[in-house]
C-alpha cells in the first residue's frame, strides 16, 4: 500500500497526474495484462485514496472523476516513455525497460525524469516536425477543448515550473537566497503588521540564517535555517538537532528550516518534537507559485458560465 500523502500532490491533497507515475507503474507489474479502466480503479485503490478524493469529479458538464483522468494523463507518459506497452488499443502491460526502472528507482518517477527518456524525447521531436510541416491554411483546426483537458494542461505547465523553478534556485547565490527565503514568508503573512525581518551575516551567523520579528518589539520571533542543497543531499536528523541548538541559545521555541533537498524519516521526527517546521524542495516551490515569489503571472484566462440566479430574479 502507497500512502497518497507521500506523492506529489494539489492543494486538496489530490496527487497531481505526475504523483501518479510511479504508483501506477508499480501496479502495472502486478498483472500480465491491463485494460484501462482496471489500472485506474487499481492505482486508486493501491495509493489508499479517501473516498472523497476518489468521487472528486470536474464541474464541467463531463463530470470526469479527477483521479482516474490524471490516471489516464499518466498512463499516456508512460506509454510515450517505453515504460508501459500498448498491444492492443486500451489494454497495457509493463514493459522491459518499465521493470528495470521500477526495480531502480520505486515509485521515486518524475516527470522530469520520463521526459528525459530517449523514447519520449523522439517523440517531442516528430510531434513538432509534424507540426511544422503542417500547411499554414490548416494552422487554425476547430476542435473542442474540456475543461478536464485545459485542467490537466495547467497541471502540467505547474510542475515543469516547479522543476524550473526548483533548478534556478540551486543555481543562486546562497546569501541571495537566504534573502527569497525570508521575503517568501514575509509574503505569506509571517512578519505581521508592523514587524520587521532581517537575514544574518554571511559568516558566524550562530546556526541562524533568517530572524522574523512578527511584531513591533520582537515578542514573538521565527528564527530561519535555510540549506541551499542539490537534491541528493538530503538534510538528516543532526541538522535538525544543531538548528534546536541555536534556537535554544536564542531562548526560542520555534523555528523553520528550509531546504531545496528534502529531508530524512529521522529528520522529519525530529523537528516534531522540536517544534521546527520544515519546508522540503516541493512545497518551496509550491509556496513561491502560490504567493507569487520569483515567478510571475504571464497570462490570465477566466472562464464563464451562465449565471442562471439573475435571469430567475
Amino acid at each position: 500500500m502507497i500512502d497518497y500523502k507521500t506523492l506529489k500532490h494539489s492543494e486538496n491533497g489530490m496527487p497531481t497526474w505526475d504523483g501518479f507515475l510511479g504508483p501506477t507503474l508499480k501496479v502495472a507489474e502486478t498483472k500480465e495484462n491491463w485494460r484501462l479502466q482496471d489500472l485506474e480503479m487499481a492505482v486508486i485503490q493501491a495509493v489508499n485514496l479517501p473516498e472523497d478524493l476518489a468521487q472528486l469529479r470536474y464541474t464541467s458538464k463531463y463530470h470526469d472523476l479527477v483521479a482516474k483522468n490524471r490516471i489516464n494523463f499518466t498512463v499516456s507518459d508512460l506509454k510515450i516513455s517505453g515504460l508501459l506497452n500498448c498491444h492492443k488499443r486500451g489494454c497495457y502491460k509493463i514493459s522491459e525497460f518499465g521493470k528495470h526502472i521500477l526495480e531502480e528507482r520505486g515509485v521515486n518517477i518524475t516527470a522530469k525524469f520520463v521526459h528525459s527518456l530517449p523514447m519520449y524525447i523522439k517523440y517531442q521531436k516528430k510531434r513538432k516536425q509534424n507540426s511544422s510541416d503542417e500547411n499554414e491554411d490548416n494552422d487554425i483546426q476547430s476542435f473542442e477543448l474540456t475543461e478536464k483537458q485545459i485542467s490537466n494542461w495547467f497541471d502540467k505547465q505547474a510542475s515543469d515550473l516547479t522543476e524550473q523553478l526548483l533548478a534556478k534556485l540551486r543555481k543562486t547565490d546562497p546569501y541571495k537566497f537566504e534573502h527569497m527565503m525570508v521575503q517568501l514568508l514575509n509574503q505569506m503573512g509571517y512578519k505581521g503588521t508592523d514587524g520587521q525581518s532581517l537575514v544574518t551575516q554571511k559568516s558566524n551567523d550562530g546556526g541562524i540564517d533568517g530572524i522574523i520579528n512578527q511584531d513591533p518589539l520582537g515578542l514573538q520571533t521565527i528564527y530561519v535555517q535555510v540549506k541551499r542543497y542539490a537534491e541528493n543531499n538530503v538534510i538528516g536528523s543532526p541538522e535538525i538537532d544543531s538548528f534546536s541548538g541555536a534556537l535554544r541559545r536564542k531562548c526560542a521555541d520555534r523555528g523553520v528550516f528550509i531546504t531545496t533537498s528534502s529531508f530524512t524519516s529521522g529528520a522529519k521526527e525530529a523537528a516534531k518534537q522540536l517544534n521546527i517546521a520544515l519546508v522540503d524542495g516541493e512545497m518551496l516551490t509550491s509556496l513561491m507559485v502560490q504567493y507569487k515569489v520569483g515567478v510571475q503571472v504571464r497570462q490570465t484566462y477566466e472562464l464563464y458560465e451562465i449565471d442562471d440566479d439573475f435571469f430567475e430574479e
